[in-house]
């Protein structure tokens, strides 16, 4: 069934433009503290835009006034803020049995944000009417305790179940929009575009609009090849673990920031410390490349835009999954 994206989401009183990426706040494999990841987003006020943070860490922050005045600046200035469940910091930090709902709980009254993912559980009932069941009384309960905050379920299963799964899972709760782990998704990223494009066509026979969040997708040229196959939303840490080349968007060492200095004008801030420049270097092309993809999608471009943007190579293997021509 054709179900047309729609050009954004409506997130309380805002409307939050498709595709669009986060930027992922992180204790876990990042170089800053969670509070300082958040004050310096909450200070780029050029560079308005949305970014996740972790329930588990905003529990643990050291600063949890800085932190909240860091949030509702931030909301002030109408950024979008995307709270995460914090199993993902539990799971690396072996704190999972102490971290329970109830915590979370806590985190959304004392944390205002627009959206929260759901407290997920990654060992779901092999049965798939337990599993979506299960789901959706985690979801009514988060809801519950999230007030105006919209809860997004994740659904954990394999790249086959995912779709009947996601689709179920939004027809029981009536969510416009639903999660899934990019890394469940298959092994290489061909087989993640096809399992999109199945979840996408599962999704559209509800003959409503579901928007379709990967976690964990930070790679430019993931973003767009699975927006391209129906994925509209996205999360990741790259934006803070490495580099990107504004003019190929691939991605390198952070601390090879220096060869890029000059794509931006952070690069000569010199008000701000290199790890600084270096984020508002990577948060100026994400913002610019998430623009440009909006501005494909709407005009039904985004193999266009994946021409220009993937190399030849990987353009040919990319254009066999979509049914793309290659003239």
């Amino acid at each position: 069934m054709a179900v047309a994206r729609p050009t954004g989401l409506t997130v309380g009183t805002r409307v939050l433009p498709l595709p669009v990426y986060f930027p992922s706040i992180s204790s876990v494999k990042t170089a800053l503290r969670p509070h300082e990841y958040l004050q310096l987003l909450s200070s780029l006020g050029r560079l308005k835009g949305q970014f996740l943070v972790s329930a588990f860490d905003l529990a643990g922050i050291e600063q949890p006034q800085s932190a909240r005045d860091a949030l509702a600046s931030a909301r002030q200035a109408g950024i979008v803020t995307l709270m995460d469940s914090g199993n993902y910091e539990s799971f690396w930090k072996d704190a999972r049995l102490n971290w329970k709902q109830a915590d979370f709980h806590k985190m959304l009254g004392e944390f205002p944000c627009d959206l929260a993912f759901g407290f997920d559980e990654q060992q779901p009932p092999a049965n798939a009417d337990e599993h979506v069941a299960l789901i959706a009384e985690r979801w009514r309960a988060d809801q519950a305790a999230a007030g105006s905050c919209q809860i997004v379920p994740i659904v954990h299963a394999s790249a086959n179940e995912l779709p009947a799964l996601c689709a179920a899972v939004a027809a029981e709760t009536g969510v416009t929009m639903v999660a899934a782990p990019e890394r469940r998704l298959g092994a290489g990223i061909l087989d993640r575009a096809r399992a999109v494009q199945t979840i996408r066509a599962a999704l559209n026979e509800l003959g409503r609009y579901v928007v379709l969040h990967l976690l964990g997708t930070g790679n430019p040229i993931s973003i767009a090849l699975y927006s391209a196959m129906g994925a509209d939303s996205f999360d990741g840490l790259e934006w803070c673990q490495t580099v990107v080349d504004h003019e190929t968007g691939l991605l390198y060492h952070l601390s090879q920031a220096d060869f890029f200095a000059g794509q931006t004008a952070w690069g000569d801030d010199a008000d701000l410390s290199f790890q600084a420049r270096t984020l508002a270097h990577n948060l100026e092309f994400f913002a610019d490349w998430m623009r440009r993809l909006r501005d494909a999608a709407g005009q039904g471009r985004l193999n266009e835009f994946c021409r220009s943007n993937l190399s030849p190579r990987a353009f040919r293997y990319v254009a066999d999954v979509a049914g793309w021509s290659l003239l």
